[in-house]
């Protein structure tokens, strides 16, 4: 796909899973759980990325759009594409990596917590930008402080409560990103596998049912 059809299929899908677990042998069969139950866009940190490169084109082969994130500098988002990511997601606000995924052809996330920074990254031509620590700052309320500012920007909602995420939507959050709340050491551990399903669905569904709702 191109960079545009990359960004507008995230814009669509609308849920990114960031997966952390603590054994990359378990990656294939979350990344299948997740999908099982609708998810169908991953992230993984870079230095997962670098330890279990072949494991990406698999997960693409599934069916995964695959997210490298953690990235602060542009020669990493260099070899995060080399691994086959089809995004990429900067931890700062960083102009070098937005070069870089221009010239590679695929969506660039930056991160920014303050109106300065996501101002910037807005500035920097991201297709999206990551709100970090949104809660801390007050949640939806800031959301939609930041939309009054910068209509035009595509936000992602950083690492939002399994409960309680609509809210951002109706602020105007596009994407919602998943990490901490789903818990997925436990469950990998547990290898409760369907429960990660479950929740996948749930929150897939949910989402469904508010657009559907709006119209």
């Amino acid at each position: 796909m191109s960079r545009t059809e990359l960004t507008e299929a995230i814009s669509e899908l609308g849920i990114i899973v960031t997966v952390r677990v603590p054994n990359e042998q378990h990656l294939l069969r979350v990344a299948s759980a997740l999908l099982d139950g609708g998810i169908r866009a991953l992230e993984l940190d870079y230095a997962t990325s670098r330890s279990a490169g072949s494991l990406i084109q698999e997960l693409r082969e599934i069916g995964l759009l695959v997210g490298i994130g953690s990235i602060t500098r542009s020669t990493q988002a260099r070899e995060a594409r080399a691994l086959g990511a089809d995004f990429i997601t900067a931890s700062v606000t960083t102009p070098d990596v937005v070069s870089a995924c221009e010239e590679m052809k695929i969506p660039c996330i930056l991160s920014g917590l303050t109106p300065t920074e996501v101002w910037r990254a807005h500035e920097m031509a991201a297709d999206f930008v990551k709100i970090t620590a949104a809660e801390a700052l007050g949640g939806p309320p800031y959301i939609r402080s930041l939309r009054e500012i910068l209509p035009a920007l595509q936000l992602v909602g950083a690492d939002m409560p399994l409960d309680g995420y609509i809210p951002y939507l109706e602020a105007g959050v596009e994407v919602l990103d998943f990490q901490s709340s789903l818990d997925l050491p436990r469950l990998v551990e547990g290898e409760a596998w369907a429960e990660i399903s479950r929740q996948a669905a749930k929150i897939v569904s949910t989402r469904e049912d508010w657009k559907a709702k709006i119209g």
